[in-house]
């Protein structure tokens, strides 16, 4: 079991994609990888089921645009606190069926030693944390 906030998801896939693994090691990373995009799309869904709620939108149901900027029905800061809610939410990927993944997966990480930077160290640190606290 891991646990990866929302706002995570993105960069954490975009870096388990392009590790450059073989056979059995590449399957499950991208086992992984598919069930974090398909909750990275659903969270994109949501946004904008949340968006609706707060943005004008002209007949057609298309956002309205202010100087390039989304226009807010009231104040843009409630939307901001639900955005930001569901983006620290955290997802929680506690499959059987990807026991074996998630194991292959915690190995290819914990021994990763290659050099990292912005977005890539960050995912890796990430992932290190998330199979850290689902070892607890």
């Amino acid at each position: 079991m891991i646990k990866i906030q929302n706002k995570e998801l993105k960069d954490v896939s975009e870096f388990l994609r392009k590790l450059s693994l073989k056979g059995k090691k590449s399957v499950h990373r991208m086992r992984i990888v598919k069930v974090l995009e398909e909750q990275n799309k659903k969270l994109g869904e949501e946004e904008v089921e949340l968006l609706k709620e707060y943005v004008e939108t002209d007949e057609k149901g298309e956002f309205i645009y202010e100087n390039e900027k989304l226009k807010f029905k009231n104040d843009a800061r409630e939307f901001k606190k639900q955005q930001d809610e569901l983006f620290n939410e955290y997802f929680v990927l506690d499959d059987t069926n990807l026991e074996s993944a998630l194991k292959t997966l915690e190995e290819i990480v914990n021994d990763y030693n290659k050099e990292l930077s912005e977005k890539d160290a960050e995912a890796h640190f990430i992932l290190v944390e998330a199979f850290e606290r689902g070892a607890e």
